[in-house]
């Protein structure tokens, strides 16, 4: 199966947009269909009512009726992502211009949420407490606005598990240390999860490469380095039990590892930015380092634990302001909700975000020369609302 995957855009006459088919449920591991949708004309695209949706706005405006209230007109902007479940017509009326990726489920079962949710990202930036970012990742590496997460109920892969959906923008490599070869990357290893990443914005030199097995600690073989642009996908396709998992025990812990989808990436004077589906979802939990083959803690490690209570506790909290104060904006009635119980909690939740990034600016700034300066246009600002 190939790992990238380039846009072959296709309009059909009638159409207002023109559409390229990324990736497959009937071939693809997931089970889902994935499309990136163009609008050359102002028009409208129907979405199948049999299937479960997710649908961002990547970027222009449109709108679309309410599935529970036809009456009820929705506002879409860039930043604005939908889950939209099985059993209500769906269709997105859109200006020239506008563009949007959909994950579809043709397998109205595997659509284990029933509700409407509508995510507007202004509000994702502010679900912080002052000792933990909860949908607004902001690392020396990365910025991950963590959509839709491991608890959500959206859609699940044809495995059974409960998939995420993000929207990422990896920066510029300078200051990370080198791999092998001697260049600064980013390296990541995910053992736990596939993953498929839908480029849409890439600007200066972007590439990726793939590990060959059998891995190796040291002189790890490598397939050729793939350049990236906004109409490549680069799927991460080695699945659990596959051919091409290997198994090692862990000196440290003493457990199995299993060993799949290693790969590093290279970015030179600019930045990636993607949306990505990891199956089965992350919980939200970090572990990427610079310098380390990095991933998300396997679900097993992390649910169950003190700290996965904790994040859960405040993550209700603010899901709660998200889909409030989201859907609000998209019925055009979100002023009538300043001063309201959820404004005050988006409020808190936007200023433990800024501190934790401040935070985060100064530690960079003294560890590792030159990221401070990658990182600091992707900070939130007073400016934002």
């Amino acid at each position: 199966m190939e790992k990238i995957i380039r846009n072959a855009w296709r309009r059909v006459s009638s159409d207002p947009y023109a559409a390229a088919r990324i990736l497959s449920a009937d071939r693809h591991p997931e089970g889902f269909d994935v499309d990136r949708v163009r609008f050359v004309e102002r028009g409208v695209l129907s979405l199948d009512p049999k299937a479960g949706h997710l649908v961002s706005v990547i970027t222009g405006n449109g709108k679309a009726a309410r599935p529970e209230d036809g009456q009820a007109e929705l506002r879409l902007e860039a930043g604005v992502h939908l889950y939209i479940p099985p059993g209500h017509p769906f269709a997105v009326e859109a200006e020239v211009g506008t563009e949007l990726v959909s994950v579809s489920c043709p397998d109205a079962s595997r659509a284990r949420g029933t509700e409407l949710l509508v995510r507007n990202e202004r509000y994702l930036a502010a679900c912080a407490v002052p000792s933990l970012p909860l949908r607004w990742i902001l690392t020396p590496q990365y910025l991950s606005r963590r959509i839709f997460l491991h608890h959500d109920r959206t859609l699940l892969s044809r495995s059974g598990n409960p998939v995420s959906w993000f929207r990422t923008t990896m920066f510029d490599v300078e200051g990370l240390p080198g791999n092998e070869d001697g260049e600064p990357v980013f390296k990541m290893s995910y053992n736990s999860r596939t993953e498929f990443n839908v480029c849409y914005d890439v600007k200066g030199t972007a590439r990726v490469r793939m590990a060959l097995h059998p891995y190796s600690d040291s002189k790890q073989p490598w397939g050729p380095w793939h350049s990236l642009d906004g109409d490549a996908t680069y799927h991460l396709n080695e699945t659990a039990g596959g051919p091409e998992e290997e198994s090692r025990i862990d000196e440290k812990t003493g457990k199995k590892r299993h060993l799949r989808n290693k790969h590093e990436v290279f970015i030179a004077d600019g930045h990636v930015s993607l949306f990505c589906l990891f199956d089965p979802a992350p919980t939200g939990a970090e572990r990427h380092k610079p310098g380390e083959y990095s991933d998300y803690e396997p679900l097993s490690e992390i649910v169950g634990t003190d700290w996965y209570e904790v994040q859960q506790n405040e993550m209700g909290r603010f899901d709660e302001m998200v889909d409030r104060l989201s859907l609000a904006r998209a019925l055009g009635g979100a002023g009538t909700l300043a001063g309201s119980k959820m404004w005050d909690i988006c409020l808190r939740g936007r200023e433990a975000q800024r501190s934790l990034e401040s935070r985060l600016a100064a530690k960079a700034a003294a560890e590792a020369p030159g990221r401070e300066r990658v990182i600091r246009p992707w900070m939130q600002t007073e400016t934002d609302q």
